[in-house]
């Protein structure tokens, strides 16, 4: 490819300018046969050598084995106690055994005799009081004051009479009063002259003490 001159203010050319050019583009000219004689020889296919090799086969990875269990801890059981032994020396050759002291026996404490059974005490006898309602003792009753008559005074005495072991009298008190002195009085004055069945222990007389009622009643 020829470039182009040009022709500036219509000056005469330089011949060494232009051998330069005409050099330039011949070689370059020339560059471009010579790649266009390469390229088919380089763009042929170089041929594949293929060769197979033989190798062994790797083994296969094994995968890790797990790890072995743990083995149960075992338990821990109670020591037996040690046995107590004791072991006895035998005695030396030729020893003479001295023989075991007597042991006296304890001296037993007296037998005491069982006291003996103290006695029944007998049941004391019942005391009966002295009696006065007896028909064969003929006791009178007391007089009715006049006077209590008139104002009509009424009531019961009741008299505590000591009585001895033979059956008089031996005092004569009152117990409970009819709230009339006059009445209390006769009632007094006629028991003092009773005769009484005496008290018994059994079948002994003794002294004793009878509560006498006396009933002072108008007649109606």
């Amino acid at each position: 490819m020829l470039a182009a001159l040009s022709y500036d203010d219509d000056r005469p050319l330089n011949l060494g300018s232009l051998a330069v050019v005409v050099a330039v583009h011949l070689l370059a000219l020339w560059g471009i046969l010579a790649a266009s004689k390469i390229a088919p020889e380089a763009a042929a296919p170089k041929p594949l050598y293929v060769s197979f090799i033989e190798t062994t086969a790797p083994e296969p990875v094994k995968p890790p084995e797990p790890p072995p269990p743990e083995p149960p801890r075992p338990v821990e059981q109670p020591k037996p106690k040690p046995l107590i032994t004791t072991t006895a020396t035998a005695p030396a050759p030729n020893a003479i055994e001295a023989p075991p002291e007597p042991v006296e026996p304890e001296p037993l404490p007296p037998i005491q005799a069982a006291p003996p059974p103290s006695p029944v005490a007998a049941p004391e006898p019942v005391v009966e009081p002295p009696r006065f309602d007896l028909a064969y003792l003929n006791n009178p009753p007391p007089a009715y004051p006049q006077r209590s008559r008139q104002l009509g005074e009424e009531g019961t005495v009741k008299l505590l009479v000591n009585v001895s072991a033979t059956g008089s009298v031996l005092s004569v008190s009152v117990q409970q009063s009819s709230g009339f002195p006059r009445l209390d009085e006769a009632a007094k004055m006629a028991v003092r002259r009773w005769r009484f069945t005496p008290s018994k222990r059994g079948d002994v007389a003794v002294a004793g003490v009878a509560s006498v009622p006396i009933i002072f009643n108008l007649p109606k």
